[in-house]
């Protein structure tokens, strides 16, 4: 149950100091031919080196809050910038975040979605290896074949994979080593896609075409200058999720006055692997509010968020 290794992973952490990770080796790749895609002929191509490691996961590092105290801020694990880069949008799509179904009218989210015009240019988020590069007709990454279209997957230190889809061009071939910010291909709608955006996801493990391997990238992109961002997690002894709805609003400094309200949904059913169950990245520093409804009646939190950091917020649920 989520609760028991949230609980097995709290009293690790309170009965030891846990040495500083050790940068993970990356191991080579045996390149995947491109087998419909040709590579740009003007890409460059950077000798791969290893890159600067990236810290483990959020669930294993994030500092446990107690839920007494209501809520804890933290550094939190920000090492991914953002795909998209201005001109273009580098905004999160709000209207269906990762683990939504938007009210059961689609399939669980694993990712996040970039809404871009076609052909906007697509970086990588990290300092890594290309380990695929191509449609997935020739891998699938998903249940269906066809699902994501054109894809590149970059692989980190720490078995940290970001995989980018939908594309309309790859830039990339398997091997290629890249920096942050070096462009990698261009927004389509390939795939299952009805309209142009970049489909971005956050896999660990060490099988990155594992559909549910993903982490909400939101925990792990650096919010815009100025920004912060919040985690909620709902402990309790379910073995499953349930989507409940949650109501997230920004206070004024009197703290009456309602500035904006974000309306969002805690995690669906398949991933009970996320300790968390909510994310809010890109939010003003400021005072907000939280509110949903459990066994016991209305249940609400005054939290904080301040620029850079991360809030984490914890509810016991009756």
């Amino acid at each position: 149950m989520k609760f028991l290794r949230y609980a097995v992973f709290t009293l690790l952490i309170a009965s030891c100091n846990l040495p500083i990770p050790q940068p993970v080796k990356i191991e080579s790749f045996t390149p995947l031919p491109l087998i419909t895609i040709a590579a740009s002929s003007t890409a460059t191509y950077i000798p791969f080196e290893t890159p600067t490691p990236i810290p483990p996961s959020p669930t294993e590092t994030l500092t446990p809050c107690d839920p007494v105290l209501g809520y804890c801020i933290t550094a939190g694990n920000f090492v991914l910038e953002r795909p998209i880069q201005p001109p273009g949008s580098d905004v999160i799509d709000l209207s269906y975040p990762y683990a939504s179904t938007q009210k059961g009218k689609r399939d669980a989210h694993h990712g996040v979605e970039f809404q871009n015009a076609f052909g906007t240019e697509v970086h990588a988020a990290g300092d890594g290896e290309v380990v695929f590069a191509d449609s997935d007709s020739a891998v699938k990454f998903s249940p269906w074949n066809n699902f994501y279209g054109n894809v590149v997957v970059i692989r980190h230190p720490n078995e940290l994979f970001t995989l980018y889809a939908h594309l309309s061009n790859i830039l990339v071939m398997p091997g290629q080593g890249v920096r942050a910010g070096d462009v990698i291909g261009n927004v389509g709608q390939s795939g299952g896609a009805t309209g142009p955006h970049l489909h971005f996801e956050v896999r660990q493990g060490n099988d990155y075409t594992e559909y549910f391997s993903t982490q909400n990238p939101e925990l792990w992109l650096r919010p815009q200058t100025g920004m912060g961002a919040i985690s909620i997690t709902l402990k309790s002894g379910e073995d499953r999720n349930y989507e409940r709805p949650l109501v997230i609003t920004r206070l004024a400094e009197d703290g009456m006055t309602v500035l904006f309200t974000h309306y969002l949904t805690s995690y669906a059913k398949g991933f009970e692997h996320n300790i968390e169950d909510a994310v809010l990245n890109n939010l003003p520093p400021g005072t907000y509010k939280i509110a949903f409804n459990d066994t016991s009646g209305l249940r609400e939190r005054i939290v904080v968020v301040q620029a850079g950091k991360l809030t984490e917020v914890v509810f016991e649920l009756k």
